[in-house]
């Protein structure tokens, strides 16, 4: 066609999506110049401004356009506002069973006098109501991982989003730090044990988690993913002890060292317990975080070159070696234990408590 007979077009382009926004009657001017093009625009503009204004008219003169992670920040919200319910409503009961008791108290005689065993049925009771609260901080867990769609690099969008691939590195990869294993990311714990007799409990002394960024490849790209502030949900991988039940490799002992922990103690070697985990390259990994965008790159027209995901105020951020079926499967046998097994355990030590130990009336 004729260069000159070619319509001018005016276009504003979008820094967000690099789309483009076009004036009113483009589209009507464009299938009027190709109209025997070898690719028609099959779009009545007319017709489809007349529905629009339809939509509009049926619907709030002012509509809320959510932002990127809004639906995530509502979650949240509902998360706190759920958190601080439960709170209150435990607190209430908590208070309501006080004065019981201190009413009762009068009339109540002690059958067998405590013991340490009555000593554990209440911390059996208070940890039985701490169960029942933790599940309910899973199930909101399971929910958010069944509600966000597992998107491919290519389609991501700014905003919380969910995708699983395999692991690369960026540079040369990692090394964990007791076992030296080639990975992409790893955590790591350290404890020691002290006191003795029934005194005697372990201690965490040392714990840490990499935060070198790494990428996610799946069939259409690989995005770039910043672990700073994850939550980790990696199987651990190794651990080493240094007691009676074993002694530490060379490896361990100078991972301990770089950490600036000592191996030895005043008596002899400490009794200490190390254990790492971490994803290899090539392994599979799933992320749900947030998909921002790298300022550096807001030019760049690939999600794997402009977006990465990371942390971000008030939602969620986790990064597992599992895939999303086998995270749901293990959620939602650990939300039924606690939500229906917690108030089951503070039930029996309260029974076991009345039946046992306290004898109310008379």
């Amino acid at each position: 066609m004729n260069s000159a007979m070619e319509p001018t077009v005016s276009w504003m382009a979008c820094r967000s999506c690099h789309g483009g926004w076009f004036p009113r009657g483009t589209l009507t001017r464009l299938n009027e110049a190709y109209r025997s093009g070898g690719v028609p625009i099959l779009i009545d503009e007319s017709s489809y401004y007349a529905r629009a204004a339809a939509r509009g008219a049926s619907s709030p003169r002012n509509p809320v356009v959510p932002s990127p992670g809004s639906e995530a920040k509502t979650d949240s919200a509902r998360l706190w506002f759920g958190v601080v319910l439960l709170g209150a409503t435990l607190l209430l009961v908590g208070l309501l069973a006080f004065e019981n008791i201190r009413r009762t108290a009068w009339t109540a005689r002690w059958i067998h006098q405590p013991d340490d065993g009555f000593l554990w049925l209440v911390f059996g009771l208070v940890g039985g109501i701490g169960l029942f609260s933790y599940g309910f901080v899973l199930s909101r867990r399971q929910h958010l991982i069944e509600s966000i769609p597992t998107s491919t690099v290519r389609s991501l969008a700014i905003g919380l989003v969910e995708v699983f691939g395999t692991a690369e590195a960026q540079g040369p990869p990692l090394s964990a730090p007791f076992s030296q294993t080639p990975c992409v990311l790893y955590s790591y714990t350290v404890e020691e044990h002290r006191g003795a007799g029934k005194g005697s409990h372990w201690v965490t002394i040392a714990k840490g988690t990499s935060e070198q960024p790494f990428s996610v490849r799946d069939a259409t790209g690989a995005i770039l993913v910043v672990p700073h502030n994850a939550e980790l949900l990696v199987s651990t991988d190794r651990t080493y002890r240094n007691d009676w039940l074993g002694s530490l490799p060379h490896d361990a002992r100078a991972g301990l060292k770089r950490l600036g922990i000592e191996t030895d103690g005043w008596l002899g070697q400490k009794a200490l317990r190390c254990a790492e985990a971490f994803i290899r390259p090539g392994e599979p990994v799933y992320v749900l975080g947030t998909a921002q965008e790298n300022p550096a790159a807001v030019d760049r027209l690939e999600n794997a070159e402009r977006l990465y995901i990371g942390s971000y105020p008030d939602e969620s951020f986790m990064i597992s070696d599992r895939s999303e079926r086998e995270l749901l499967g293990q959620l939602r046998w650990k939300v039924l234990a606690m939500l229906y097994g917690g108030p089951a355990v503070t039930v029996a030590c309260l029974v076991v408590i009345l039946a046992h130990y306290v004898a109310l009336g008379g």
